[in-house]
């Protein structure tokens, strides 16, 4: 009876763990990371833009139209703010891979690219050329007690690892999860980088990297909040 690889009939999801030049992730997601403390000052700042936004309507209801410029950049400085700082940041995790939204920029980190995944001072991925790749939206839990061998081990073992908030030690336990599951399925790294290999070693799909884009849409925003608080500075 033979188990090789080889003999195996079924070949590999061609497109897991391969963005393909596009800098898209093939495979479903399977959950989005954000901090509870960040959402809370999101959604504080925005809705807080929206009590102005309404105030701001009242008065120009009332006629009061003299001196609008201030509080309505005021309302776009805080909606954008809480937005671009605390909303937008997030960590995509698919099936082949994660999505790294940061505050104006957008990484694609496919699994065939990653080396390492650590938690030193936030949830960082290293790649296959020793890029770090970092989430704004996920950072380090800091400890007032310095925590011990047997913490870290009883966290473990005790409860599913993750489960202790939306921390950098957390979420780089479900993204090395979701790795080693993605490498169970047939996804492995060439022994030079180049890419993946298929069960076997045969068929090796194109050498993937990760891609950076910039998130035009936070950086309009964030240059429209700008340029009205300076006019209203101005004003």
């Amino acid at each position: 009876m033979s188990t090789s690889a080889s003999s195996d009939p079924t070949p590999p999801h061609p497109a897991r763990g391969t963005a393909e030049g596009s800098g898209r992730l093939t495979g479903p997601p399977l959950r989005v990371y954000r901090t509870m403390p960040a959402r809370l000052m999101g959604w504080v700042l925005v809705v807080g833009a929206g009590v102005l936004a309404a105030l701001t309507v009242v008065d120009v209801v009332a006629g009061h139209r003299a001196g609008l410029l201030p509080p309505v950049a005021l309302v776009v400085g805080l909606g954008a703010l809480g937005w671009v700082l605390f909303l937008r940041p997030s960590v995509r995790l698919h099936e082949d891979g994660v999505v790294l939204g940061n505050l104006v920029t957008d990484t694609t980190v496919p699994f065939a690219a990653v080396e390492e995944v650590t938690h030193q001072w936030a949830l960082e991925l290293v790649d296959r050329q020793g890029r770090r790749h970092s989430a704004w939206a996920v950072p380090v839990k800091r400890e007032r007690v310095r925590r011990q061998a047997v913490d870290d081990f009883a966290e473990t073992t005790v409860r599913r690892r993750g489960d202790a908030g939306t921390t950098a030690q957390g979420v780089a336990d479900e993204v090395q999860r979701a790795l080693q599951r993605w490498r169970l399925d047939g996804g492995e790294l060439a022994p030079d980088g180049g890419g993946d290999l298929a069960p076997g070693g045969k068929d090796p799909v194109p050498p993937v990297a990760p891609v950076q884009r910039p998130a035009w849409g936070a950086v309009v925003v964030l240059a429209v909040a700008v340029a009205l608080v300076v006019l209203a500075l101005l004003a």
